[in-house]
């Protein structure tokens, strides 16, 4: 088996964009079209709409535990809040994200090339209005984890298609881990 040791680097602003250019997720930003208008009653844009056979948006609590990372893709956009509004002491949250959308992560997995460089592992800061929130695009490989430290494993939020699938991505030979630097 070989072993994909990923350090896990702090979420910033910078890193989002990189990740919103490779098309992997959105962040929450207003569109063009809204934050030039003049209009004298405002305007609105639609950021996305999910495609009705995955049901209605769904509102969800997740809490890990786990540090093992166990990748996963989904067929349509879901959105992350990072958020803690009660001052309980969280664990890092690190979510580990592919660079390469599915289809193209499975071929490189296929002809077993998968590389330290296909991944990235981010650690996110409940509420830093920077990265606390945003868009994870369909057909993004990621996973959720709960990186060493004090307190409890880390809670988020995530808002989704209430029939939403969830398919797994094996890593058939590799393992991925998260390292300290």
């Amino acid at each position: 088996m070989k072993i994909i040791k990923l350090v896990p680097q702090k979420a910033t602003p910078r890193i989002l964009a990189y990740l919103e250019r490779k098309k992997l997720i959105r962040t929450l930003k207003p569109p063009r079209s809204v934050a030039v208008s003049r209009a004298k009653n405002g305007a609105m844009d639609t950021i996305y709409c999910s495609n009705p056979r995955w049901g209605a948006h769904k509102l969800i609590c997740v809490k890990k535990n786990s540090s093992e990372i166990s990748l996963n893709f989904h067929p349509e956009n879901e959105e992350f809040i990072i958020i803690n509004n009660n001052g309980t002491r969280f664990r890092p949250l690190c979510i580990v994200m592919g660079l390469l959308k599915q289809k193209a992560l499975f071929k490189k997995l296929n002809e077993g090339k998968l590389e330290k460089s296909d991944f990235i592992a981010v650690v996110f800061e409940h509420n830093d209005h920077k990265t606390c929130i945003f868009t994870m695009l369909r057909d993004t490989v990621h996973c959720e984890v709960a990186l060493a430290g004090k307190g409890q494993g880390p809670v988020f939020f995530v808002a989704e298609p209430s029939r939403l699938k969830l398919s797994r991505f094996k890593t058939r030979g590799y393992k991925l881990e998260t390292i300290k630097r």
